[in-house]
This record gives C-alpha cells, sequence and structure tokens, in this order.
C-alpha cells in the first residue's frame, strides 16, 4: 500500500448521494425535524439514544440517507452534522461496522492475529457484546462506543450517563480476571479530537467503571475517523487519558 496507513483501508461508502439539509430540531430521542435544500420539511430517524450535547445546532447543515422502506416510519435517516468547520458522525451504528471490518483487516494491535468475527456475540442471558474476535492467542470480546463529544480537542464519552455502558464495562473487567481478554474501541467520528477521556463530570460512574477495567487489564483504543458525505473512513488512533 505504499507505506499507506492501513487504518485508511477501513472505510464505510454511502451506496447513494446523501441528502442535504439544515436541521430544524431533534425531539422525542430518535426523531429529527430537516428542513431539506427544497424547502421540504422531513421527520428523520435519529440512530443516537445519546444527549448529543454540543451536536443540535439549530440550522447546521446535516445529511440525511434514504430508505424508502414502507415498514419503516421514516424515510430518511440522520447520519452527519456540520459542527465547527467539520462533519461530524452521528449514526452509532457505523462504528460497529468499521470496527468489525479493522478486525478482519487486522489493523489494529488487538487484531492482528483476527481470525473471524462475529457481532452481537451473547455474552449471558440478555448481555451481549458488540463483537467476539476469535484470535490466534484466543478470543477477544469488544464493546464499541460512538464518541461525538468534543470539547477543545478533547474526545469525551458519555454525552448522558450510561448505567448499560458501566454494565458492560464491569462484565469486560469479569471476563478479564477470569483469564479471557476484552477490549473498549472508542470511535471518534469526528476530526478535531486531539485526544480522549471519560466524561467523569456528566457521569463519574462510567469514568469509575473504565478505570477499574482498565487498571484489571482490559485494553481500550481510541480509533478517530474522518467523516464526510461520500463516506466514513478510519484514520488514527488517539491517546487515552483518564483525566481531562
Amino acid at each position: 500500500m505504499s507505506g499507506r496507513d492501513p487504518l485508511a483501508s477501513v472505510a464505510w461508502r454511502y451506496p447513494e448521494p446523501l441528502i442535504p439539509g439544515r436541521l430544524v430540531r431533534r425531539y422525542q430521542r430518535f426523531l429529527a425535524e430537516v428542513e431539506l435544500d427544497d424547502g421540504r420539511r422531513v421527520t428523520a430517524h435519529c440512530p443516537n439514544s445519546g444527549s448529543m450535547r454540543g451536536c443540535l445546532a439549530e440550522d447546521a447543515p446535516v445529511f440525511l440517507s434514504h430508505h424508502p422502506d414502507p415498514r419503516r416510519r421514516t424515510a430518511h435517516t440522520w447520519e452527519m452534522i456540520r459542527i465547527g468547520g467539520g462533519w461530524v458522525g452521528v449514526n452509532t451504528g457505523l462504528p460497529n461496522k468499521l470496527v468489525a471490518e479493522a478486525a478482519r483487516r487486522r489493523v489494529l494491535p488487538p487484531f492482528r492475529d483476527a481470525l473471524a468475527v462475529r457481532p452481537e456475540a451473547p455474552l449471558a442471558p440478555g448481555t451481549r457484546l458488540d463483537l467476539l474476535v476469535e484470535r490466534e492467542r484466543g478470543p477477544l470480546w469488544v464493546e464499541v462506543k460512538n464518541v461525538t463529544l468534543v470539547e477543545d480537542g478533547l474526545a469525551r464519552f458519555p454525552d448522558a450517563v450510561t448505567a448499560r455502558g458501566a454494565k458492560h464495562l464491569r462484565e469486560m473487567r469479569a471476563l478479564v480476571e477470569r483469564g479471557q481478554a476484552a477490549a473498549m474501541v472508542y470511535l471518534v467520528q469526528r476530526a478535531d479530537a486531539l485526544r480522549f477521556t471519560p466524561a467523569r463530570d456528566i457521569d463519574p460512574a462510567y469514568a469509575r467503571e473504565l478505570e477499574l477495567a482498565l487498571a484489571a487489564g482490559v485494553e481500550a483504543w481510541v480509533v478517530q475517523a474522518r467523516v464526510s458525505p461520500s463516506g466514513v473512513s478510519l484514520w488514527r488512533t488517539l491517546p487515552l487519558g483518564l483525566t481531562g
């Protein structure tokens, strides 16, 4: 690849051109009202359960994908918003796909000897983790988080209290304590971050669980992506610190 960073080989390309518009409002958690460039207003699915702090600027440019499936409540999905001169990917479904592909291509150190990738792997009754990566040295359980909150160059997660996220960290710590391998991957879907830390002021319980998980041997990787209307591609890893 002529010296090209192998991370850049991992990308998601939108199969159809995205539809431009401007954000009117996000409401009922999973819905957004968008004014298209032709003046029409549409309701789009918001594929993000977080607070989306810092990503709800009224009248900001957005892009939507179109899904003309009569079984869907809405025909559009909100994919990204322009904040501070750059695109921010808000679709929390994409990071899982990108990290799974990164594992298949063996482009991150924990994936160097990956043999197979299983998404939505059951860990226990009623509990699944995002990926199970079968490796030559043994299986690796992986949980993936989408990061959209960036303040003064610092990417932070979560953007709202997440009891489920803290539960996953406890489960991963228990896995490591039983002799298995586990890793968190935080995927930052914007280009203006320089490093990452847990958002202790927003969810101190999550930050504490991350500290305990890392101390127990759970790996954590922060991967930054480039987001554009043509697609989302992995770019580089960022340093992780436990304080801002």
